[in-house]
Formats: structure tokens, C-alpha cells, sequence
């Protein structure tokens, strides 16, 4: 394959699923407006979630909705082009009037008409955080501010509509919370929780976030501080004076309220479907009384999260946009087919959206509730109905094994499918050859006339004039990959070393056997194509090839929805060299004989980290860090040690062979360590009767490996048989060749010897 086939296997079929049929009913366009504030600092963490669930976004500001509400003159349009409004979380305006109450005054008066009609119309609107604090202080939760007096239906608590009904305020623990946190969906009529019914984890960053109903404590009660000491007793006192919203206290201890008018408001919300999120216990999928921290504000009844009595407006504490991606979670917690917690929310809305999109063809953009089908109208239908794969025409898919015959009538209930483009699909052809483009410089600075056929042609074709020169050549090959180091590199967001990591570490292979590379061609695997990310990718991986005087003959870049998670990827190469036959290293039986004999002195050249092995373990032991954190054993960022990328021993290698050759001698054994660690590896280069007594005081070993046996408590030799240690290459010399290896190469130490017996022995 050549690099050209970087645009993807799928490009070289046939494009024509992307001509549209002129007479095919258009494809609907579900749009989300994320709203943009001074100081709202999730927003475009908000929009990235909106775009992975499905929905085609827009990020605009306060400001530009205000001055031009016609489409004409507002960069994405009035509000009512949009199918999904949400606010995200931050600090609107620096919170300076308490949190969200200008963001919520300037949508309650210059968008005001707007705003309640798009919630009239069934439209969703989510609030995070401080979204959902402007949410409560708008007065849209608990319910809707300019209904009627007295309209049950509209105030299933019996608020009036003056004033505040409910309020954020800050935090029983009178801090700032920043933590996962567990939840259960409860039965409610919220579209955005639909079909949830396991416990779900996201994190909370908050100060104010416990929920508190207005005229929750009745005259002549209190808030009654009560200690986080195992005691969830409820009580009530007299003796100080009446506590409304606007006088709660901070209060350094967890505290609950009396039961006295409280209890049965709470009651009343639970029963009318508005909590659709509370807190639970960890590991309990049953919700009960919840203490700090797992109930991280102290709201009452576990509130995380409120609707509307129709079950269209939510907000919540806790940061969907913040889980999308398994790998945002500390744990990496993934089992197959299951979707990230917080991309739940947003696919819900999608799909609410979209069906009813589906259903109201003709009225996509301002469509009156009274237009709108039952299926969009009615709450209890959207709790209880989950949508069937036919209802769902793009976001849910059949299992690999189903098939349908070509005689099988489709249900009543299904609409028919518009025109469906290969991107609707989920494979972008168009973004594969951006790719392209933006890898092409590096990879052709890689290729030299030994290149016959590269960028554009079906497969790479490698001149083997050169090696007419060679005496007995034999052809070295190996294919590898760099393991979970691709999680730590995604993470971070940092590609630009990953290439290296997978060229490094197949040359050091190759080295192992005595070849030198000739060329390299890799494969890099996505759900979905991200350009910039593929590009650098690659382009390390060139910058390598380059270094080592290696082609990058070609390569695949594979998008695959449905296969990796969102934000995952792949990497993986297969390294071609050479070597004379008969100067082969590590042979195996059947040709030559191995000269490794008892008194051969083992010599280890130093790893500078985990290279691309043990990554697993490592993810697991750091999972409780941010990858910023400094531990001062390091003395560096977590992110910068774990990424320093594989060590090349190509110039090492190649300078101790040709200098040994110079001189008769020969290089008798060479041990790649990676996974296996020192048994697994240096085993397969001994011969029959012969043993390696390594001795591990010999070096000093580095701080991250000793950082990880601290943190992990991890047993010695399991460090041993997962990790380098610090020691990246194990060469087997003569004791004579061995004084000379070091005179070359002084950083070469000596960590055992060759005796009578069989496999590994490591001296503590």
C-alpha cells in the first residue's frame, strides 16, 4: 500500500453513495446553539459533545443573539432555528450578582419571547452547572415564570409566579467540589434521561450547587447543622430565628433541614417526574439517604438535576460534556457497546430531537407545540418509549450478525430513509484527504530513488538493486504497535511524538536479529477521522523514518465508527530490513548454532522511560492523577514521563557491531526489553543449558519505574516481568568483547553473566 491509501481503505470504493438524488427529500438538519457568555468557560468542551451525539453546532455569543434575533443578521440565526439550546457551565459575568443572574436577566428580557417559545414548541433546553443556575434564576425550573397563577399544571408545586421558586446556593461543605460523583435516573418525563437505567458517573466542579426550594423551612424553623460523622438524622429547633433562601448560611459541616414543609415539596417534585438525576452511593444502584461526599452539595432529596414539568428543560449539576470519551474518565471504565455516560444525555436530545424532525417534515423551524406529533408532545411517551432502530434512521444500527431479506416489508411506524451520504455513515472522505495532504511533505522527505512507486500509487514499491551488492542478503521484518500508550497520547491531546514511539521501537526489533532498516509502513485506526491528529501522527512517524534513514514506503489510515470509542485511535507498523545471512543475530535452531556460552558477560544500554510496554499498569496506578501533577521524584509533569517517547539503539547498535567487526569480534546476543520484561525476552536468545543470572543492584533504577512500585505496590517481580526497569537493550558479549564495548560505548553496563542452567534468574 501507498502513502495515498492514508485516505482509508473505504476511499478506494466507490463515492457515489455522496451524489444526493435531486428528487430525495432532504436530509434534516438537527442544530444546537451552545451559548457563549463572558466568563462561561465550558463551551467549546459543550459544543464537541453536541457535535459527537449527532447534532450539527453553533457557538454563539449572548451578544450576537441579542443585537440581531432575525437570521438574516445573527451569525447562526435567530433561537428558533435551533432544535437544542444549551447553556453551559462557568462563571457568567463572574458570578458578581450571584451565579447566573445577569445571564439569565438578559435571556429573560431581550430573548424572553423567543426563549418561551421554543420551550412552548417541545424544544430542549439544557443548563450545566451555571447553566443550570440560569435556568432557576430565569425561574424556567421548576417550572415555566409567566404561567398563570394557580395553573396546577403548570405549577405542580403551587408556586406563585413572582420571585424565585427555587435556588443554587453555595455548598454545605462550604467548599468548592470537584469530584465524580454516582447517579440514578428516576421515572420522569426528562427527554435527556430517557432509557437510563443503570447508575451513570460524570464529574461536578461546583461551589453553589446545592438546590434549595423557597419556602422550604416553615416560620420558627431552622437549618440545622448536623456533622458528616455517619449521623443523616433530620431535626428541627425553634430557637433561632426564620431561614429563608436569602439568608442560608455557609456552614463547614454537612448539614440537613427539618422535614417540617420540606419533605413534601421534595415529595412533590419526585411524584410530578422533575428530579430526573439524584445522587447515589458508590457501588449502590438503589438510591438512599446519600452523605457527603457522594451527595457533593448537600441538596435535598439527593437533587443532581431538574425538569420542567413537560420534561423538555433540564438542568443539572454534574458536567455531561465532561464524560463523551471513556478515556475522560479516571478509570477508563469501558465494557463493549456501552456509550460514555455524559454522551447519554446528549444523545438523548438528539434523538428526541430528530424524531420529531422526522415527524413534522414540513415544519422544521418554528413549529407550534399544537403542530408537533403526539410522539414529541407528550412526556410519558418519551419516557417510556425508547425509539426502535427504525425510528432512529442514523444514530442506531442493526447487530453486525442481523441481516434483512430483500423481501422484508418495513413496520408502519418506519420513516422512510432520505438520501444517505458515505459522511452520514460516519466515514468522511473529504476530511481522509485533507489528511493526505497535510502528511505528504513528510512522508515524500523520507524517500529516496530506492522509492519506485509511493504517494498516489495502489501499493509502494522499494528498489532491490542496492542489495545485489550484499553477499547473502536476507530479508527482516516485524510488525508492532506502541499498546495504551495511544490513551495517555490522547489524553493530553499530544500526537506529535506517538510516531516515533512506533518506528523506534520496530527498528529496535529489527536490530535485534543484525538487520538495518530498509523501509516501514503503518496503519493508524479511528473511529472518527480528526485531520490535524492523523496528520501529526504520521508526520512523527516520517520524522523517525527520516532519522533512521528509513523510507516511509506507505500506510493506511482507517476510519471506523462504531469500532473505537470517540477520541480513540490505533497505531500499529511493519518494519522491512536487511541482513547477511550469515551475520544474523539470535539465530534459530535449524540454522546457524548460537555461540552464547557460560563466562559471556550480559550488558544492558539504559531505557530513558516505559517506552511503549507496561502502559497498562501504569494507567491504573497514576488513574487517582492528573497527568499535570509534579511528584517530586520526577521533577517533571506525570504527561512529560510517561510520553518521552521509545529510544532508538539504532546508532548505539550500529557503532558497537561495526567497531567490533573492525576488530574480529561479533556481537554473540541481543534482547529487546518490552513486554515480557527481562525473562520474557532475554529466554528467547538463549541457547539450550545456558541461563542469564541478572544481577538488579548493578543500576540505579529510574524514578518512574520506583514511583510506580511505591504508588501501585507492586510486588518486585512482577516490576520485572512487565516493565524495563531502565534498561532498554540486553547485549551478550565475550568478556574480552565486552572491556572493549564499554571503551566505545561507556554508558553500556554490566548487569550479569552467562552460566550453566536454564532461562532467567534475577538476583535482588
Amino acid at each position: 500500500m501507498s502513502d495515498e491509501s492514508h485516505i482509508k481503505k473505504v476511499m478506494k470504493s466507490s463515492q457515489t453513495n455522496s451524489t444526493k438524488n435531486a428528487d430525495a427529500p432532504a436530509v434534516p438538519r438537527v442544530r444546537a446553539l451552545v451559548l457563549r457568555a463572558p466568563g462561561i468557560n465550558c463551551d467549546r468542551e459543550t459544543v464537541q459533545a453536541c457535535r459527537l451525539a449527532g447534532f450539527e453546532t453553533d457557538l454563539v455569543h449572548i451578544n450576537q443573539l441579542i443585537k440581531a434575533p432575525n437570521p438574516q443578521r445573527a451569525r447562526g440565526g435567530s433561537l428558533l432555528d435551533y432544535q437544542l439550546l444549551v447553556i453551559p457551565g462557568g462563571f457568567s459575568y463572574g458570578d458578581d450578582l450571584g451565579a447566573g443572574t445577569l445571564l439569565a436577566k438578559n435571556l429573560t428580557i431581550h430573548l424572553g419571547d423567543q426563549l418561551r417559545r421554543f420551550i412552548d414548541e417541545g424544544r430542549p433546553v439544557l443548563g450545566i452547572c451555571n447553566g443550570f443556575q440560569v435556568l432557576v434564576r430565569a425561574g424556567l425550573l421548576p417550572g415555566h415564570p409567566t404561567d398563570a397563577v394557580g395553573a396546577t399544571d403548570a405549577h405542580p408545586l403551587g408556586f406563585a409566579p413572582a420571585g424565585p421558586r427555587a435556588t443554587l446556593t453555595e455548598n454545605a461543605s462550604a467548599m468548592f467540589e470537584c469530584r465524580w460523583v454516582r447517579m440514578a435516573a428516576q421515572p420522569s418525563p426528562c427527554i435527556f434521561t430517557r432509557g437510563i437505567e443503570r447508575p451513570i458517573e460524570m464529574p461536578v466542579a461546583h461551589g453553589e450547587g446545592q438546590f434549595v426550594l423557597e419556602d422550604a423551612i416553615p416560620k420558627g424553623h431552622t437549618v440545622n447543622r448536623v456533622p458528616t460523622h455517619g449521623d443523616k438524622s433530620l431535626a428541627a429547633h425553634t430557637s433561632r430565628p426564620e431561614l429563608t433562601i436569602n439568608n442560608l448560611p455557609s456552614v463547614g459541616a454537612q448539614f440537613t433541614v427539618c422535614p417540617l414543609g420540606i419533605a413534601p415539596l421534595v415529595d412533590r417534585l419526585l411524584s410530578n417526574g422533575q428530579v430526573p438525576l439524584v445522587y447515589i452511593e458508590p457501588g449502590e444502584a438503589v438510591v438512599q439517604p446519600v452523605a457527603y461526599p457522594a451527595n457533593p452539595n448537600g441538596s435535598l432529596g439527593n437533587i443532581a438535576g431538574i425538569c420542567n414539568a413537560r420534561g423538555n428543560v433540564f438542568g443539572l449539576m454534574p458536567h455531561p460534556e465532561r464524560f463523551v470519551t471513556m478515556l475522560q474518565h479516571p478509570q477508563r471504565r469501558s465494557s463493549a457497546g456501552r456509550q460514555p455516560d455524559g454522551l447519554l444525555i446528549f444523545k438523548n436530545a438528539y434523538e428526541y430531537a430528530l424524531q420529531c424532525l422526522h415527524n413534522s417534515p414540513q415544519k422544521t423551524q418554528h413549529t407550534p407545540s399544537s403542530d408537533l406529533s403526539p410522539e414529541c408532545r407528550d412526556p410519558i411517551y418519551r419516557v417510556r418509549c425508547a425509539p426502535t432502530s427504525a425510528e432512529l434512521p442514523t444514530s442506531a444500527a442493526l447487530p453486525a450478525s442481523a441481516e434483512l431479506p430483500a423481501s422484508a416489508a418495513l413496520p408502519a411506524s418506519a420513516t422512510p430513509l432520505a438520501s444517505v451520504s458515505y459522511a452520514d455513515s460516519g466515514v468522511d472522505i473529504a476530511a481522509g484527504e485533507k489528511a493526505v495532504k497535510l502528511m505528504k511533505d513528510a512522508v515524500r522527505a523520507t524517500q529516496g530513488p530506492e522509492v519506485l512507486a509511493g504517494i498516489g500509487a495502489f501499493a509502494g514499491v522499494f528498489s532491490a538493486k542496492a542489495l545485489q551488492k550484499m553477499r547473502r542478503p536476507a530479508l527482516v521484518s516485524s510488525t508492532d504497535g506502541v499498546g495504551t500508550k495511544t490513551l495517555i497520547a490522547a489524553q493530553a491531546e499530544r500526537y506529535d511524538t506517538i510516531g516515533y514511539d512506533l518506528v523506534n521501537h520496530s527498528i529496535n526489533d529489527l536490530l535485534m536479529q543484525g538487520a538495518r532498516p530498509l523501509f516501514f509502513m503503518d496503519y493508524i485506526a479511528m473511529g472518527k477521522l480528526e485531520t490535524i491528529h492523523a496528520a501529526t501522527i504520521v508526520k512523527g512517524i516520517a520524522n523517525a523514518c527520516r532519522e533512521a534513514g528509513c523510507a516511509l514506503l506507505g500506510g493506511e489510515t482507517a476510519e471506523m465508527p462504531d469500532v473505537y470509542l470517540p477520541g480513540a485511535f490505533d497505531l500499529a507498523g511493519t518494519i522491512v530490513g536487511v541482513a547477511e545471512e550469515d551475520e544474523i543475530v539470535n539465530p534459530q535452531r535449524g540454522h546457524s548454532v548460537s555461540t552464547i556460552s557460560t563466562g559471556d558477560v550480559i550488558l544492558g544500554l539504559p531505557s530513558n522511560g516505559l517506552h511503549t510496554n507496561g502502559y497498562s499498569l501504569a494507567r491504573r496506578v497514576f488513574a487517582p492523577y492528573t497527568l499535570d501533577t509534579v511528584f517530586p521524584e520526577l521533577g517533571e509533569p506525570l504527561v512529560d514521563a510517561l510520553l518521552r517517547p521509545h529510544r532508538s539503539y539504532l546508532h548505539e547498535i550500529t557503532q558497537l557491531s561495526d567497531y567490533l567487526a573492525d576488530r574480529g569480534r561479533y556481537i554473540k546476543g541481543m534482547a529487546h526489553i518490552t513486554g515480557g520484561g527481562f525473562e520474557g525476552n532475554i529466554t528467547r536468545i538463549l541457547p539450550s543449558g545456558m541461563q542469564a543470572a541478572i544481577d538488579t543492584n548493578t543500576w540505579s533504577v529510574p524514578p518512574l519505574f520506583q514511583l510506580i512500585a511505591r504508588l501501585g505496590n507492586v510486588p518486585r517481580a512482577e516490576l520485572y516481568r512487565a516493565l524495563n526497569m531502565g534498561i532498554g537493550v540486553v547485549v551478550v558479549l565475550s568478556p574480552k568483547s565486552a572491556l572493549e564495548a564499554r571503551c566505545v560505548l561507556p554508558e553500556l553496563l554490566t548487569i550479569g553473566t552467562i552460566v550453566e542452567g536454564e532461562g532467567v534468574v534475577l538476583q535482588f
